[in-house]
């Protein structure tokens, strides 16, 4: 799996932010101020977890580099359905994306007509990331809790901090930072900051929420 490639998986994590109920993680004792924004912005995303089944969305990814004078920016398309569909696909300016269905999941980059299929709890990497992903979805949080350690980092609009504690993401993530619109409805943007100092930023567009999605989307 290609740093690229990890860097696109990566990014899945965030969407799942929006609907988990991370009102359940544990919050500092040393910042009391921060408590009450913590959980005011938890219990409304929370909220918005309940009843839940699909989201979709465009979105645009800005990569920043110490090495370019301006950054590499991408687009496409964003699906997930519960309990176990994920659909990531980037379209502009070379395409590359993945599928994955339960444990069946296919990805390519250039012709989707000649994507590789593969069996996730065959590929280490893979299964970890995908893991990951639906363990927000689940709001599993004594698993979540071992990997990441989440703090306020703006209060209104609310933006989280998470900073990875697993050796594996450590490897390429410095921290992640997750901003919310003002309602707390929806994600507004992600970065992704890698250990270097170069970071990706992606901006969700468009999103829609328990609206159908075609039923051969989420095809591995």
């Amino acid at each position: 799996m290609t740093r690229r490639t990890f860097l696109y998986l990566s990014s899945l994590i965030i969407p799942m932010l929006l609907w988990a109920a991370l009102g359940f993680a544990a919050e500092p004792k040393d910042e009391p101020e921060k408590r009450d924004v913590r959980s005011e912005a938890f219990s409304r995303i929370a909220a918005a977890a309940t009843a839940l089944r699909t989201i979709s969305s465009g979105f645009t990814q800005e990569k920043y580099s110490s090495m370019l004078k301006d950054p590499l920016v991408s687009s496409g398309r964003f699906a997930y359905e519960k309990p176990d569909r994920l659909y990531w696909e980037i379209t502009k300016p070379s395409p590359a994306g993945f599928v994955v269905r339960g444990t069946r999941a296919k990805r390519w980059e250039g012709d989707v007509n000649k994507a590789e299929t593969f069996d996730v709890q065959k590929e280490p990497v893979a299964k970890a990331i995908v893991e990951q992903v639906f363990a927000w979805a689940r709001a599993d949080f004594p698993w979540l809790e071992k990997r990441y350690r989440i703090t306020v980092a703006e209060d209104r609009p609310t933006a989280l901090k998470l900073n990875p504690l697993s050796s594996q993401e450590k490897k390429y993530v410095s921290h992640l930072i997750i901003a919310f619109s003002k309602d707390w409805s929806h994600v507004r943007s992600v970065e992704i900051h890698e250990k270097g100092g170069d970071y990706v930023r992606i901006k969700f567009s468009h999103i829609l929420l328990d609206e159908p999605l075609p039923h051969d989307l989420f095809n591995p």
